[in-house]
């Protein structure tokens, strides 16, 4: 089950936090963009994919330069199919 779209206004900077409630680490994936970890730096690494451990929250940033529907997902099959998938909408 994909949850309900989410909005981006294209060419803006978007920053987000992701939560991670569970006993699992969630490797969460942006198609079509790369996002940037806020490891305090200012300058945190770039990753296709993001890693979120368990019981952790992971800030990242991303610019919202590739337009049309994207989905954002987790990469392990059965999260994703159990409804840790979103349409991202880049507009």
């Amino acid at each position: 089950m994909t949850q309900p779209a989410l909005e981006m206004k294209r060419d803006r900077e978007v920053r987000s936090e992701l939560e991670n409630r569970s006993d699992m680490p969630h490797p969460m994936h942006l198609h079509g963009h790369f996002l940037q970890v806020d490891n305090g730096s200012g300058r945190g690494p770039t990753e296709d994919t993001a890693m979120v451990e368990i019981m952790q929250k992971l800030a990242i940033g991303r610019s919202a330069d590739d337009p049309g529907p994207r989905t954002m997902h987790c990469h392990l099959l059965y999260h994703r199919e159990g409804g840790m998938m979103w349409v991202v909408n880049v507009a």
